[in-house]
């Protein structure tokens, strides 16, 4: 298995283990799968896609750049001793059994995930309350939006499970270690992640032949959650809800 250790000053802060199917989001925001708590760092800055047996950086556009060796970089597959430098920390790759490099994939996979990049750069910027017309909102948008309330889902179908949603991000898959187990064919080890963002919850395809669909329609890079919204995957059902809580902190709200 591929590992992420990071540091900072030379001194070695954590490791982060990578598998096939995984995808990790870099930046100084908690809901990010690789926190670093540092203001060079961009919001989202960086991210890591597992693509059959292989790892691709992808920078998100941000402030001060993603550098491998030195280099800065838009787009980067990860071999063994890699060292991507984020702000003032950076992050050592280890994959010793790994491939030398990814000549062998087509450069369409790349524009792709540049294409889910800018997708994201979108989010964060309809995030921003500039601008925003409460008048011209959606009657759904405000009570999605607000942060008082928690988003939950329900597994109608399979295994019954009721998950929370917090600041983590959900992986729903095949693999053993997703938070929502999906079996079938062609469902991927991670098919899908659930992220929060500031204006709420979107659901990103990661992998699989088996595409993951929100009410029915195929999701190609990622889509925002609205209430009562339908995610199906192979044969199992979930349902995303929303109720009232303390959503800004994460904890469930107490009697007082």
């Amino acid at each position: 298995m591929a590992v992420l250790s990071l540091r900072y000053s030379g001194k070695e802060l954590r490791n982060f283990p990578i598998g096939m199917g995984d995808a990790f989001v870099i930046g100084r925001h908690p809901v990010n799968d690789i926190v670093i708590d540092n203001l060079a760092v961009s919001f989202q800055h960086a991210k890591i896609e597992s693509i059959a047996d292989e790892f691709l950086l992808i920078d998100l556009k941000s402030e001060n750049g993603s550098f491998v060796n030195n280099q800065r970089i838009k787009a980067h597959w990860l071999i063994d001793g890699d060292e991507i430098s984020i702000g003032k920390h950076s992050l050592l790759f280890s994959n010793p059994k790994g491939n030398s490099g990814a000549e062998h994939f087509p450069a369409s996979i790349i524009k792709t995930m540049q294409i889910d990049t800018e997708k994201v750069r979108a989010l964060l910027q309809r995030s921003k309350p500039a601008g925003r017309c409460e008048a011209s909102a959606s009657k759904e948008a405000p009570v999605e939006n607000r942060g008082d309330f928690k988003g939950k889902l329900v597994v109608l179908s399979g295994e019954k499970q009721e998950l929370v949603l917090g600041n983590t991000p959900v992986r729903i898959g095949k693999s053993s270690n997703a938070d929502i187990r999906v079996r079938g064919f062609g469902i991927g080890p991670t098919a899908a992640v659930i992220n929060r963002l500031e204006d709420g919850w979107y659901l990103s395809y990661v992998g699989g032949l088996s595409r993951v669909r929100v009410n029915r329609e195929a999701v190609k890079t990622s889509a925002k959650l609205n209430r009562l919204d339908v995610i199906s995957l192979g044969k199992t059902a979930i349902q995303f809800l929303l109720s009232a809580g303390d959503g800004r902190s994460g904890k469930q709200t107490g009697s007082t």
